[in-house]
This record gives C-alpha cells, structure tokens and sequence, in this order.
C-alpha cells in the first residue's frame, strides 16, 4: 500500500471544488491568500484544504487558527469530525497554554478576544517563544463586529510563512476592508511577498477569477440550485382581535414575527406558558397556532426521516423554547434527535464522544440562534434551513443561507421562509425590517449575493415599503404631533430603542435619510421626489432592479447605489483551464488512488489487511486524520466495522 497515496484520504471528506483547491495554490504563490467571499462560504473546506496541504508537506507542523468568541467549539468539532486533526484550545484561562514548545508540532486554536490582552494572556509563552507558524488562518468571515487591525499588527508579535484570512463581512459594507492589508504585512514572514498587497485592488474585480492575484471570492454553485421555498399561513381575523395584542414595556410590537403567543393574549396562552407540555397540549396549540401547524408539517417528514437534516433558527428565547417543548412533546421517543444548540454547552470530552460513536446519537433537528458558526460539522448534510423566525437584517439572512454544510451529492437544502397573509407576522419583518435595512445587503466595492432577492414578490414589498417610509417622512415633517406614526413606524422596522426618534422632527429626519439611502440603493431617486409616488412606475423600475440583482453579483458604489456584475464573471476561461487541470491535483489524484487501494484490500475472511506498514510511513502529526478518515471510508462508503473507537482498538490490536 502506498502511504504517499494513503494520505490523501484525509481529503475524503471534503468538497473538492476549483474555486477551494486555488487557494492553497495561491498560498504557495503569494505567501498569503485572502477570501473575500462574502459569508465565510466554504470556509470550513478551504481551511481544511490548506491545513492538509500544509501538513502533508510539514514533518511537524505549526498551524494556529485564530476566530471569534464562541466559534472555537465549532471549529474544533469540524477539524476533528472534517479531517481527524485535534486542535488545542487556548483561551483566557491562565493555565491554557500548557506542555507547549516551538521544537514540536503544534496544532492549535485561538479565541481572537485572547490578544487583547497583551502581554498578561495565556497567549504570551507562546507568543514569546518566536515561533515561526506554517500556517496561519484568520476567521472573521461573517464576524458582526468585523476585524479589528490592531490586535494582529501590535498584538500577535509572530511571524508565519503562510497566511489564510477570511475577510470581515458584513461589518464593513460602507468602505472598502482595507485594514486587511496591514495584518497581512504585520504577519507574513516574507517581506517581499508581504508588500506585494499593495499591488492589488480591492474592488469588483476580486470576483474576476485569476491566478495572478492573492483574492479569491467564491461565488454561489449556480447549477446545484438550493431552492427557496415560501411557506404560507394565516390566522382566522378573530384570532388577532386588537383588544387582545401584548403591549411590550417598551411600547414596540414583539419584533421578530411569527409567534402568535408572544403578541396576542389568546386563551391558549395559560397553556403556552407551562413549563412542559402533554402532547394534548401541544396538539390544543397546534390547532391554534397556524404557524405551528405548517412546521410540524415539514418537521414531521424530517423526524422520521434517515438521511435528513434541519437547522431551524430563531431570534428570541421564548420562541425557541416553545418549539423545543413541542417537538419534545410530540417525538418524546426521539428527543435525542433534537439539539438545542444554545441551551447545550459544548465541553471537549462530549465532542470526542461524539467523534469517537458517531452513530449513538442521530441529529435531525438542530435549533438555533445566529451566533451558530458556519462551521457545522457534527450536523452535516443539512438538507432543510428553516427561518422560523426572520431576522432583521439581509445579512444574517444570507448567513443563515450559507451555513449549510450541504454534501455535493446531495445538493444544497432547502431554504424555508413562512410569509402570513393577515401581514402582521412574518411578511412584516420582511416586507418592512429586512426591507427596510437593504443598504446592509452588500458591501461597497466587493460583489456577493443575497438571498432576500430571492423571495418571489421581494419587488412589490420593496416598493410598498419606499411608499411607506415617503408616508411617514412626509407625515413628519409636515405635522407637529404624530405619536401614532412613530410608534407603528418604529415597531413596523424594528427601530432600536437607542435610536432617538422619539419626536416628529427626529422621526422625519431619521425616515427622511432612510428613504433616500434606499432609493439611491436602488436606483429610483426620482421617483420620490415628487409629492405623490407613482406606484406604477417605482414597481416597474424596482422590478427591473431586482431582476439585475438576480443575474449576478452586486456591490455597492462609493455613492451607496447598487452595481451589479454577470454570474460568468467568475467562471472566466482562466477558471475553466484552472478547473481542467484539477484531475492531476495531488488532492484528487491521491485520493482517488487511496480509495482505490483501501478497496481493494479489503478481502478474506475478516474484510480487513494489514496497513500499519503504509501508516507508520505516514508522519505522526498525520496518522490519527488517516486512520479516521479510513475508518470513514471503510464504515460509510463499504458498509465495514462499527465505531470508529471500536476500529482503533481493532488497529492497535493488530487483528485488522
């Protein structure tokens, strides 16, 4: 057996895809790569992909990943279910660096808060050991906050010899990441390499695939699909009589749509509130909550389901807590199936045990927040991605979108959004907050997609919601006293408390920019200028907007109007010639030629060889991804052995 060859199995798990595989190739041309891909997309696979690189080719390598706070426990689980590699964890614990020396390999995860801390963190043994990394790779793809320059140009205080950054998005959607280039030069061991950054722009033109340039921005798989599917309901009228509608403290509508029981005070609610439900309970509320019905529908196909997965999102507690004691109460003989990713906390020892009996527990349902990273491993394929609560801003939308985790055999899921017809749930947060914060939908110079376009009928909800923000502007601004407007115009777009709009003149002034904010977006100025819209015209004009959104990749100008570039932008011929060349890509090649080995030494009685002597070959940093990634050959693709706990003790007993 050629251990040359067996390495590559580690590559098994992962999505072999021309736009993944250039970046390693352009790591080795440049020193440096960055993903200006809009949410993260891939990243998982990318990293994965360059980390394999990076220690097949190293005897011990040192690769550090450095992310934000609460996405370690993701990106550990990955690592370790992606390709078999265990990353150590270094966070603010003062004892977190231990047994650590520059001679050795070193595998290792940063929690970025760690750096703020200066020369006091756990971080400083190894910061002041002038390690030289292999690798390092920068998470702050998607990250709300952004990337903050300082904390890698006057904290980190290390060099590497290559350098992975997923650019910040959607922080800075008004300017250009230009602060990316200063971590690169602080970072990078070679200067020559290093001040080449300079050389290149970041602009519209990063989605123009190219060997000659150290960006990549992978765009959307346009042929595998990944369809949007808009769910309906509506409640009866004398189900939502105003009378009965819940007055928040703050005196705003519940903000988030899409759970009756938090905005109406039906007599179903004494029931709502119990700590647990019966399954008669759930079914009185069920009937009640139209919603509700139309989930149970989907979910009821997926819970009984082998080979299907859905990640369901909310925004608030209450809501998520409701369907977990509902879907507990119906598939009580399947609770284990259920996840409620925030009420979980996530320790080493239980992703190991998860790692090691990955059948002893069967995932179908995942309930969860935003703050879940891209980075699902233990849940993947998913095939459903289910809004049951919208948020408020085209970008978490999209990142929901991209969290899929999808398998290239079976495409991506399903992307559900449930829409009301009474227009009080659900199609409010869309057709007004979504809406309404469109100038976050894009970044400024650097093209991406968005899923809100997609919704069909996304035109006419634009253009009602101009209409209405030019009413309430105009309202305003023409009369003194206009409590009733501010207040359905604040609940309407879930306008924060901390914005002072608690005056008809503040009110005008904030509503005012707003409208003109969007109509530059979106290319219809002056249509509002007039006193009266014309509807007609601002629904054909939008239409049209929408439809050019729809064919490509857009981007906003430095006047915050909306640009848009063709889908076969990226595919170019140089993609094309890239992308015909992959069959000898040692990723590919070797992978097939380990698959093809490992099958065919399956045989005898025992369906098992010996391949210590194609292991042990291997260097060690290595060996526990091989042998994982044999057991997941072995176990899921020829149907051999049991857990992988049970393959290794069969690998150290000799009897394989």
């Amino acid at each position: 057996m050629n251990a040359n060859d067996l390495k590559w199995i580690t590559s098994g798990n992962l999505e072999h895809n021309p736009f993944y595989f250039s970046i390693p190739e352009k790591l080795e041309k440049f020193g440096y790569c960055i993903d200006m891909s809009g949410y993260g997309e891939g990243k998982a696979d990318k990293a994965q992909l360059c980390i394999l690189d990076t220690a097949n080719k190293k005897e011990e390598p040192n690769i550090l990943i450095i992310c934000p706070l609460g996405s370690k426990e993701s990106w550990y689980l990955c690592l370790l279910k992606g390709i078999g590699l265990e990353f150590k964890f270094v966070n603010p614990a003062h004892d977190a660096v231990t047994f650590f020396s520059p001679e050795t390999s070193n595998l290792m995860l940063l929690d970025e808060s760690v750096l703020a801390e200066g020369e006091g963190s756990a971080f400083a043994p190894i910061r002041n050991s002038g390690i030289l990394w292999d690798l390092v790779i920068i998470d702050a793809a998607g990250s709300p906050d952004g990337i903050i320059p300082t904390l890698y140009t006057d904290n980190f205080g290390m060099k590497t010899e290559k350098l992975l950054l997923f650019a910040p998005y959607p922080s800075e959607y008004t300017s250009a990441p230009e602060g990316l280039r200063d971590i690169v030069k602080s970072l990078l061991s070679d200067d020559a390499k290093s001040k080449t950054v300079d050389d290149y722009n970041i602009d519209e033109t990063v989605m123009q695939f190219t060997m000659g340039s150290p960006f990549v921005n992978y765009p959307k798989e346009e042929t595998e699909g990944g369809s949007l599917t808009v769910v309906n309901y509506s409640f009866p009228e004398s189900d939502i009589p105003q009378n009965l509608h819940i007055e928040e403290q703050a005196g705003s509508r519940y903000s988030h749509g899409g759970n009756i029981f938090e905005e109406y005070n039906l007599p179903e609610r004494s029931i709502y509130q119990k700590p647990n439900f019966t399954r008669s309970d759930a079914e009185t509320l069920k009937n009640k909550d139209k919603k509700l019905e139309k989930f149970l529908d989907i979910i009821d196909g997926i819970m009984n389901s082998d080979d299907k997965t859905a990640i369901v999102y909310f925004k608030s507690e209450a809501t998520v807590d409701y369907i977990e004691k509902v879907l507990s109460s119906i598939y009580y003989e399947k609770t284990s199936s259920i996840f409620y990713l925030e009420k979980t906390r996530f320790d080493v020892r239980q992703l190991k045990q998860w790692y090691e009996t990955e059948n002893a527990r069967r995932i179908r349902v995942v309930l969860a927040g935003d703050k879940l990273s891209e980075n699902i491993g233990i849940f993947t394929p998913i095939t459903h991605i289910i809004n049951y609560e919208l948020p408020d801003s085209p970008v978490e939308l999209q990142q929901r979108y991209m969290r899929r985790g999808f398998s290239p055999k079976q495409g991506r899921p399903e992307f559900i959004v449930f829409l009301d017809d009474n227009g009080l749930f659900d199609s409010r947060v869309l057709g007004r907050a979504l809406a309404g914060n469109l100038y976050k939908a894009f970044r400024m110079n650097v093209p991406s997609d968005n899923i809100l376009f997609a919704v069909p009928g996304i035109e006419v909800m634009l253009a009602e919601m101009i209409a209405d923000i030019k009413y309430v502007a105009d309202y305003t601004g023409a009369v003194g006293s206009s409590f009733d407007i501010i207040s359905r115009f604040r609940q309407d777009y879930n306008i924060p408390a901390a914005r002072n709009i608690t005056t008809a003149a503040r009110t005008h002034e904030y509503s005012q920019r707003k409208l003109e904010t969007l109509a530059k977006a979106l290319g219809v100025s002056d249509l509002i200028k007039d006193k009266e819209i014309d509807k007609s015209a601002m629904l054909t004009a939008i239409t049209k907007k929408v439809e050019q959104i729809r064919s490509g990749y857009s981007y906003f100008d430095k006047d915050m109007a909306i640009k848009t570039i063709p889908h076969n932008t990226a595919r170019n011929d140089e993609f094309k010639q890239f992308a015909g060349y992959l069959d000898g890509n040692p990723f590919n090649l070797g992978l097939n030629n380990a698959k093809k080995e490992l099958k065919e030494a399956v045989n005898g009685k025992n369906d098992f060889v010996y391949i210590k002597d194609a292991v042990n070959a291997i260097p060690d940093a290595m060996k526990p991804a091989v042998l994982y990634n044999i057991w997941i050959y072995w176990h899921k693709n020829l149907g051999i052995g049991g857990s992988y706990a049970e393959f290794i003790k069969a690998y150290n007993e000799g009897v394989i």
